[in-house]
């Protein structure tokens, strides 16, 4: 029902055209005033899709329930659909898939239902390209926060940050996640069925990260730092190793 929705609200404005398009053949058709009926149709009807042409899209779904849902996502590793589940498998993704539609978009809100095989879920957002991005990696007991600057790291452990879950999640259970990305304030909401089981929030650091770069093994390494610029960007996922989740029905929605 999800993808008959988002794709009759994703393809509105065919649908109008076409219908108003029809009905106007049809009164001028019955009418004997073809010529002038038609004229006025297709005046009347090329306004009405400038204008909504006009207003940029607010929105985009991706079920993730069909093999060619695959094509708006761009990445490496196994991103693929798992017929049993009727969902995405990802793993061995590193660095992960981004969807390749809302690369400028900043301030939205992302929502998808995913169940853990093994260990988390890395949830990508900001994502400038794959080496720079925030992914929240969602595990059993909590979430924590990355930042990929330039392929470099830096971590923060849930109990840091107080992303620390009351209850622990299950592994091959269904659950919904709503991520809010608003200016540099990250909200994360966790529901099982109906029910709201987590609600946090964590700040995109503000400055620079420190990276080491060494030229070798035997290299004490040389301190090297890096603006945090990641105020816009598309979501994807990302999975380490073995790490492996099911995915489905993920929305982008601009706030």
């Amino acid at each position: 029902m999800k993808r008959i929705f988002y794709f009759l609200k994703t393809y509105f404005i065919d649908i109008v055209v076409s219908i108003v398009g029809a009905v106007g053949a049809l009164y001028a058709w019955n009418y004997g005033q073809q010529e002038v009926t038609s004229l006025t149709v297709i005046f009347i009807t090329l306004l009405f899709v400038i204008y909504l042409r006009s207003r940029a899209k607010n929105f985009v779904f991706s079920a993730l329930t069909w093999r060619k849902d695959k094509e708006p996502w761009a990445g490496h590793g196994v991103f693929q659909f798992a017929r049993v589940q009727r969902s995405f498998e990802i793993t061995s993704a590193d660095p992960g898939y981004i969807h390749s539609s809302i690369l400028t978009w900043s301030d939205y809100k992302l929502s998808f239902d995913f169940k853990i095989a093994k260990y988390g879920i890395g949830v990508l957002v900001r994502a400038v390209n794959l080496a720079n991005y925030v992914m929240l990696q969602i595990t059993e007991k909590g979430i924590r926060p990355h930042i990929r600057i330039n392929g470099g790291w830096k971590i923060w452990e849930d109990t840091e940050t107080g992303l620390t879950f009351d209850n622990l999640l299950k592994i091959g259970e269904w659950y919904k996640c709503e991520v809010y990305c608003d200016k540099d304030t990250i909200t994360i909401k966790l529901f099982s069925g109906k029910a709201k089981i987590f609600e946090r929030f964590w700040n995109i650091p503000i400055g620079s990260l420190v990276f080491k770069f060494k030229k070798d093994e035997n290299d004490v390494g040389t301190d090297i730092s890096f603006p945090i610029t990641l105020e816009y960007g598309s979501i994807g996922f990302r999975e380490y190793g073995d790490e492996k989740t099911y995915v489905k029905n993920v929305l982008v929605e601009k706030l």
